[in-house]
């Protein structure tokens, strides 16, 4: 355990937890889309986004929730917050929908924002390419994703650091690194804030695409933390994709010692809080590579692993008899929504969703949920007292449900294992280049998901229920559901969940409609963004078609050709195993038996090519059958 710990160089967020609260019972959503839609809209995850939905989704019959991410007519953080004189700023990864211009940070009250809209894309050339989204998508990962908000302009990023050109670079923060350019937008909102003007404090939603894949990082810290293990008595990566992780951690700890620094000198940090949180648990998979020893299992499972996250809160604000605290109370992400109105001096009640109600009611749609956030959450916190969730079930998922400190887990569940210390190992590379896993659960081909098997998602089956004691077993080793002394609990938590199943939010979301990827394309410029009632969004004019360069009109009129049932048919049937067999070249690598140097960038052929040869090939074949 020595070396895992030489591994994880946080110092800066070390010393912000001694100062702090750590909050060691925070609980969020098994994957990233729901657990964000649930932090800003303030409902619990099965109660906004059960599942991930491609953000160019639409149903029309449903234009308050027919689309990813929050439903339109939810109220967000920003707004609240807003509404209490904050100026509301946001940076970095979005992924609560992007549908209409309501869906957007700015549309959620967010006065500037600096982002991108989907789980991930490339931290170098900003592009969602198969190996940033770990799909091929309806749009054949053609555009870049990354956008700009603010009252004068609304539209793609269109900076110099809109390049791959400095990825070689041996600077620490080359300048087109993604997370640079998220870093220096926070610094200027801090450093732009009038601190005279009282009445508007400023909020700051930092939102890191750090430890997202793909695994990239710059080569000064590639080289660097390995350097340091070694220095401070360790040994060195036996693992590539370990070392890859552990050299993102420790930027994304020097970005927050940017950040404090920023907020100290600015003289803002005795009235500062800081609220730091996961949206799930690392995940296990490869190319993830996370490791979330002692719990069990990661993201995309209910167990511990999967939805018992890293969170504290720090800052000035924290009262100097709590600093270096630990709150063993029940807190879900949530509860975040209300614990900021509360902050802000407003009511967390959402008066917009239930007005939209009466008008879904009407029309036999799902009706929204109310606010599931706790009253009382910070005064408990502050206060070392039992909190608001302590006493009741916290309704995880449609397949997991909470009543402290026993913990219900049904059904099927991936990665359904327990890691070492020391986690992805050559152990691990030699499992997955055997066909053993644990593979990546997501793949889908033109929202069509590919399932290889249990095997390869170390998936196992809890069937009616598996039942732990995460206080005395939080590594969840022991399951007491066969435990005579346990079978009314384990009756009466099923039911429960049962009980809890009834409400959840699951309308229909739709699927991709062609013109969404057109509108990317003309409208954003390449970029994703907006595409239903969109009149007075876009700063920019429309490109039209004679704008457009030779490569993206073949790439308009593939997306059209898929429109036919047939073309997409073989691009399902065909494309899952040529894509998997190039992806299973960024799998890990064993340190001791191959060169490992941090390169992650396959080079991987264009979504677009991939489908025209597939395209082609099938055609060929017909002709050569018939």
């Amino acid at each position: 355990e020595k070396q895992g710990q030489l591994e994880v160089q946080t110092p800066t967020i070390n010393q912000l937890v001694k100062e702090g609260i750590q909050l060691d019972r925070h609980y969020s959503y098994r994957i990233c889309g729901p657990a964000r839609s649930a932090l800003l809209s303030g409902r619990l995850a099965p109660h906004v986004l059960v599942k991930n939905v491609a953000v160019t989704a639409s149903n029309p019959d449903d234009p308050i929730s027919g689309y990813a991410g929050i439903p339109r007519n939810m109220t967000g953080m920003g707004e609240k917050v807003r509404r209490g004189g904050y100026r509301t700023h946001y940076t970095g990864k979005w992924d609560a929908g992007m549908a209409t211009p309501q869906h957007t940070p700015y549309g959620r009250g967010f006065e500037t924002s600096f982002m991108y809209y989907q789980h991930a894309n490339d931290y170098w050339n900003k592009k969602t390419g198969i190996q940033a989204t770990g799909e091929i998508t309806t749009c054949l990962n053609a555009f870049y994703d990354l956008m700009v908000e603010n009252h004068s302009y609304r539209g793609p990023y269109k900076g110099p650091a809109l390049t791959d050109a400095c990825k070689s670079s041996n600077e620490p923060t080359p300048y087109c690194y993604e997370e640079k350019m998220f870093e220096d937008h926070s610094l200027e909102i801090i450093r732009n804030h009038d601190t005279s003007d009282v009445e508007h404090p400023l909020f700051l939603f930092h939102a890191f695409h750090l430890l997202h894949t793909p695994l990239q990082v710059p080569k000064y810290y590639y080289e660097q933390i390995e350097k340091d293990v070694i220095q401070q008595g360790g040994k060195a990566f036996d693992s590539e994709n370990r070392r890859l992780l552990m050299a993102m951690t420790k930027y994304m700890d020097d970005t927050i010692k940017n950040l404090t620094e920023a907020f100290k000198a600015k003289g803002m940090w005795n009235n500062t809080l800081v609220v730091f949180t996961t949206d799930n648990g690392g995940p296990i998979y490869e190319p993830g590579s996370a490791n979330n020893y002692p719990l069990r299992g990661g993201k995309y499972s209910d167990f511990e692993g999967g939805v018992r996250t890293s969170t504290f809160m720090s800052g000035g604000y924290i009262p100097k008899e709590r600093q270096g605290y630990v709150h063993k109370g029940v807190v879900s992400v949530a509860d975040w929504y209300t614990i900021f109105s509360e902050l802000a001096g407003v009511d967390e009640h959402d008066d917009k969703s239930e007005e939209a109600n009466k008008w879904l009611a009407k029309q036999g749609l799902s009706l929204l949920s109310p606010v599931d956030g706790k009253k009382g959450q910070l005064e408990a916190i502050f206060g070392a007292k039992a909190g608001p969730r302590d006493s009741e079930p916290l309704f995880l998922s449609g397949s997991a449900l909470l009543e402290y400190p026993y913990k219900l887990v049904t059904g099927k569940q991936p990665y359904m294992a327990h890691t070492g210390p020391l986690y992805p190992n050559c152990s691990t590379v030699a499992s997955m280049k055997g066909g053993h896993g644990p593979d990546f659960i997501d793949f889908s081909v033109l929202e069509e998901k590919v399932d290889l098997g249990d095997s390869f998602y170390w998936r196992g089956d809890c069937a009616a229920g598996c039942l732990f004691n995460v206080e005395d077993d939080p590594a969840e080793s022991v399951d007491l559901s066969h435990d005579p002394a346990q079978k009314e609990r384990l009756s009466r938590m099923i039911s429960s969940l049962s009980t809890f199943n009834k409400t959840l939010f699951v309308p229909e979301r739709g699927e991709t409609h062609v013109q969404a990827c057109y509108n990317a394309m003309l409208n954003g410029g390449g970029h994703f963004g907006p595409f239903v009632d969109i009149q007075g969004y876009y700063t920019d004019k429309p490109r039209v078609i004679e704008d457009l360069s030779a490569h993206e009109k073949a790439q308009m009129a593939l997306m059209g050709a898929l429109t036919f049932d047939s073309v997409k048919k073989t691009i399902q049937k065909y494309a899952p195993t040529l894509v998997l067999k190039l992806l299973e070249k960024s799998c890990d690598k064993c340190c001791t038996e191959e060169s490992c140097n941090g390169v992650t960038n396959l080079n991987l052929p264009e979504a677009l090519d991939l489908v025209q040869n597939l395209t082609k090939s099938h055609q060929a074949h017909q002709v050569a059958y018939i």
